[in-house]
C-alpha cells in the first residue's frame, strides 16, 4: 500500500475507535506475526514480517498496528482488518517500545537513548526526543495527551507532552524499570532489577508506592473491570495480582517458563501471559485466576507492548 492510501486511512478514521477480533503474537526469532482469535484462542493466519519482530503497538483509531525490529531499525505497518503489511519503514537506531498517540507513532529507541515519533501518512521521523538511558517502555494515557517511556538505565520515567514533544518530568523510580500499563488514575511501572512494582499518580506524577513483587518483573496490564494489576515474573515463573483499589498484593499464579509480555482481554475476562523458554501462551480466568488454556505458539514469540486492542475512555471527551 502507498504512503497516500496510509495518509487517507489516517485521516479519514481518525476519529474512530476500531474494534479488533484478534491479539497477536511476534515471531522474534523468525518473520511473522501470528493471528489469533480472541473468541476461541484459534490460529487465524500468520503475517510475513521482516525478520525479528519484538515491539508492538495497535492503534485505537485506525484499522492498523505497528511492529517493531531493534537489530534492523525497522517498523512495520500492518493492516489487521486485511492482516497483510502495509509498508516496512526505515527508522534507524533500535526501535523497541511502540505507542500510539494523537495521530502519530512514538517509538523507544534503546541505543540512542531517544523517542522518535513517526508519522505514519509519510513513514518519516518528524521529531526526536532527547530521554534517559536505554528506553524501553512505553505508554500514553487514556486521553493521549501524554506519552511516558521508561529508561532502564536511568532508573526514571520520562513524560512527554504528545502534542509539543516536550518533556513534562523526569520521575525517579526502583532499578531498571522496563515496561507499564496504565488504568484512570495510576501508572504502574514494573522495575525489572528492583523486584518492585512503582506506582505513579496521573495527575500530580509522583509516586505514591512500591510494592514488593516477584523476581525480575517484566511485564505489566491492567484490568479495569476486575480492579486488577498483574504483574509478570521471569525468574519465578509466576504473575502477581494485585487489588488496584488497594495496591495490596491478592494472589498468585503459577505460569509456564520465563513469563514475559502480558495483556489482559477485558471483554472476554482473559490474561494471556507469553512465556518465553516454554514457547507457549498461557491463558488466565481474570476473575478467578484459573489457567483455562496452553497455546504453542512458537520458540522466540514475542509481543512488547499491548498486544490487545483496548479501548482508551478519556474522562475529559466524556465531559464534554
Amino acid at each position: 500500500m502507498s504512503r497516500l492510501t496510509l495518509a487517507l486511512l489516517l485521516y479519514g478514521f481518525a476519529s474512530i475507535v476500531v474494534s479488533d477480533p484478534y491479539f497477536y503474537i511476534n515471531q522474534q526469532q523468525g518473520e511473522s506475526v501470528s493471528v489469533f482469535k480472541r473468541s476461541d484462542l484459534t490460529l487465524k493466519t500468520a503475517i510475513p514480517t521482516l525478520k525479528g519482530p519484538a515491539g508492538i503497538a495497535i492503534s485505537p483509531h485506525n484499522p492498523w498496528f505497528a511492529v517493531t525490529y531493534p537489530e534492523q531499525g525497522m517498523v512495520s505497518f500492518i493492516d489487521r482488518e486485511k492482516l497483510i503489511p502495509l509498508e516496512h519503514i526505515s527508522v534507524g537506531g533500535s526501535p523497541f517500545g511502540a505507542v500510539f498517540a494523537n495521530k502519530q507513532l512514538f517509538i523507544s529507541d534503546w541505543s540512542s537513548n531517544t523517542v522518535k515519533v513517526i508519522h505514519p501518512g509519510t513513514g518519516k521521523v518528524i521529531k526526536k526526543i532527547a530521554v534517559g538511558k536505554s528506553p524501553a517502555g512505553i505508554a500514553t494515557n487514556a486521553c493521549e495527551s501524554q506519552v511516558w517511556v521508561l529508561n532502564r538505565e536511568s532508573n526514571s520515567v520520562s513524560v512527554l507532552d504528545s502534542r509539543s514533544y516536550t518533556i513534562i518530568k523526569t520521575i525517579a523510580v526502583d532499578s531498571a524499570p522496563f515496561a507499564l500499563a496504565m488504568d484512570e488514575r495510576f501508572a504502574y511501572i514494573a522495575n525489572s532489577q528492583g523486584n518492585t512494582l512503582s506506582i505513579v499518580d496521573l495527575v500530580d506524577l509522583i509516586e505514591i508506592k512500591r510494592i514488593q513483587v516477584g523476581r525480575m518483573p517484566y511485564g505489566v496490564a491492567v484490568d479495569r473491570k476486575q480492579h486488577k494489576v498483574f504483574v509478570s515474573n521471569q525468574l519465578e515463573n509466576t504473575v502477581s495480582v494485585l487489588d488496584s483499589r488497594t495496591h495490596q498484593l491478592i494472589n498468585t499464579l503459577k505460569t509456564g517458563a520465563y513469563p514475559e509480555n502480558i495483556a489482559v482481554d477485558e471483554e472476554n475476562q482473559r490474561l494471556l501471559v507469553l512465556n518465553w523458554f516454554d514457547g507457549s501462551l498461557a491463558v488466565f480466568d481474570s476473575q478467578t485466576g484459573e489457567e483455562i488454556k496452553r497455546i504453542e505458539v512458537g520458540d522466540g514469540s514475542r509481543a512488547f507492548g499491548q498486544f490487545v486492542a483496548k479501548p482508551a475512555v478519556c474522562l475529559a471527551d466524556a465531559h464534554q
